[in-house]
């Protein structure tokens, strides 16, 4: 027998789907150019707009023109626990049309799933934050810690217009966290020639 929807997440659950159907809509296809990369602006826009309808305030800082990323930070009941990052990348990467049976920009909700390029990777888990965020806000729910949220550009390319231009020029932002939660987390990362780190992954 299943159990019955926590009520602070009953509102989350139901506007996922749209929220993620809403995204997909938003093309921010990578190319790894950025004459014809600039979508992200316009979804981190939308994330904007998201968060302010129930009164979250964030910043949008721009790499290059278009290259936009957003953060924003949720004041825990305890401000002097670690702040934790949640974060999320907003772009895909191509799709051609003709290979798909739905348009991969129509977040087409069909069959019990939303199609769309981004429904796995990772316009699902920015969706599913959003919606959490925006249940919270609307309950009165409020975290242990501090949450900064953090959407962000370039993740397909490398992340040099995203994570790691906010890193470099706005490090501030992230002040205080000491752990973050994002997409899968079982590979490897090389930060520098003799330094190696192996992520945990949970499922």
């Amino acid at each position: 027998m299943s159990q019955p929807t926590p009520t602070p997440l009953a509102g989350a659950q139901q506007e996922v789907a749209e929220l993620l159907s809403d995204l997909i809509r938003i093309d921010t296809t990578n190319t790894g150019d950025t004459a014809t990369s600039a979508g992200e602006r316009a979804a981190a826009e939308w994330v904007a707009g998201k968060l302010d309808e129930v009164g979250i305030s964030s910043v949008i800082h721009e790499s290059e023109p278009g290259r936009a990323s957003l953060v924003a930070r949720i004041e825990g009941t305890h401000r002097d626990r670690p702040a934790l990052l949640v974060h999320g990348h907003l772009d895909v990467v191509p799709a051609d049309p003709s290979e798909w049976s739905v348009h991969p920009f129509s977040g087409e909700q069909r069959d019990g799933y939303v199609w769309g390029r981004g429904a796995v990777d990772m316009k699902d888990m920015d969706a599913m934050t959003l919606a959490l965020v925006r249940d919270w806000a609307r309950t009165g729910v409020k975290p242990d810690r501090d949450i900064v949220l953090a959407f962000v550009a370039d993740e397909e390319a490398g992340g040099r217009k995203g994570a790691h231009y906010l890193v470099d020029h706005h490090a501030d932002l992230f002040e205080g966290c000491t752990e973050a939660i994002s997409e899968v987390g079982g590979f490897s990362i090389t930060v520098r020639d003799d330094l190696r780190l192996y992520l945990v992954q949970t499922a």
